[in-house]
């Protein structure tokens, strides 16, 4: 699941419907108040988060995060119309995962939120599944969530990645 935390009610559904098209899970919000309500429902694998917010800014409610040790592991990209180098230097020197200065393309968005998420996986033990997982001409590196056949790299959605390294896991 991934939080978007937006108070411009359009903007904040676009990036949950781009994540949800793109086979994500995610769920919008439009205030740090509404944000903490949802973290006591549930912790999100990510948060993307605007600074300019009615109730607190995105910077405190960054710095609650991290102060938090229930949350202070979860990756945030800050996503905002601040978009000054001061500002970029601020937002990740206070703790962000990534920073995107306003207006972004979603696609820039989804490619951004799954590499945050590659450099945050947890470490792998060596009881994990080996790293490639080859049967025939299909291969599945999932070290770099990749897909080939043959080759070829085939471009799926996190959902479908994910059901084809599943059943590949668990033959039968």
């Amino acid at each position: 699941m991934i939080f978007c935390v937006e108070d411009e009610q359009n903007i904040c559904e676009l990036e949950v419907y781009t994540l949800q098209s793109v086979g994500m899970e995610a769920q919008g919000c439009g205030s740090g108040r509404e944000l903490f309500a949802l973290l006591e429902k549930q912790v999100p694998e990510l948060i993307v988060l605007d600074i300019m917010l009615p109730d607190e800014d995105g910077m405190s409610i960054l710095r609650r995060l991290r102060a938090d040790k229930r949350y202070a592991n979860i990756p945030v990209i800050m996503a905002t119309a601040k978009g000054s180098e001061f500002d970029k230097v601020k937002g990740l020197d206070s703790g962000a995962d990534d920073y995107i200065a306003k207006p972004f393309g979603m696609l820039e968005m989804v490619a951004r939120i799954k590499a945050v998420l590659r450099r945050c996986a947890a470490p792998r033990s060596s009881e994990d599944e080996e790293e490639i997982i080859r049967i025939g001409r299909l291969e599945v590196n999932q070290m770099e969530h990749k897909v080939s056949v043959g080759g070829s790299e085939v471009v799926l959605t996190l959902k479908e990645y994910e059901l084809l390294r599943k059943f590949l896991q668990h033959p039968g």
